[in-house]
């Protein structure tokens, strides 16, 4: 007997749960939560794409101002030369002096070509003669000097002269 209540117990339970499954209210509020959800991602989508194009326009303002302090840095560097050849060492020629006689040896080679990103295997040994031609004739520069000259790191630089000058020690 306990049994048959309790059966018809969940009958009538599972029978209410029907019933408001089956409702027509609530096929229109899914209808309607469907469709908020629907203007959400819509909405969602919009602001995605301002995003994507705020941001290349700041990509765009980063490689601009790279390249201004880029030239800016030429100009100062510049400068610094010509400051340094008019003291009182007069007879030290300048980086791009002492870049452009190395590069005759290798004509198919530019500046641009040296301090640029790229790690071609026929970039590496003028990239190299450069550095350790400025590093010879020109002991004022630090390698965290020169680096910066040829947009490498410093360690990059020593590297390049010992590999030159053998076992030798450079400091």
């Amino acid at each position: 007997m306990a049994e048959n209540s309790e059966l018809a117990r969940q009958k009538r339970h599972y029978g209410l749960i029907r019933e408001r499954l089956t409702r027509p209210g609530i096929a229109a509020r899914r209808a309607a939560h469907i469709e908020e959800l629907e203007r959400q991602l819509v909405a969602f989508a919009r602001d995605s794409e301002a995003k994507e194009r705020q941001i290349a326009k700041l990509e765009i303002d980063l490689a601009d101002a790279a390249a201004r302090l880029l030239a800016q840095a030429r100009i100062l560097l510049a400068d610094r030369e010509k400051q340094g050849s008019d003291g009182e060492d007069g007879d030290r020629p300048s980086v791009d002096e002492i870049v452009a006689v190395v590069l005759k040896d290798f004509p198919d080679v530019s500046w641009d070509d040296i301090i640029s990103v790229r790690r071609e295997r026929r970039l590496v040994r003028p990239r190299h003669a450069c550095m350790r031609a400025v590093y010879e004739q020109r002991r004022d520069l630090s390698l965290a000097g020169i680096g910066r000259i040829f947009h490498r790191d410093h360690t990059t630089v020593l590297a390049a002269v010992q590999a030159a000058g053998g076992s030798e020690t450079v400091y």
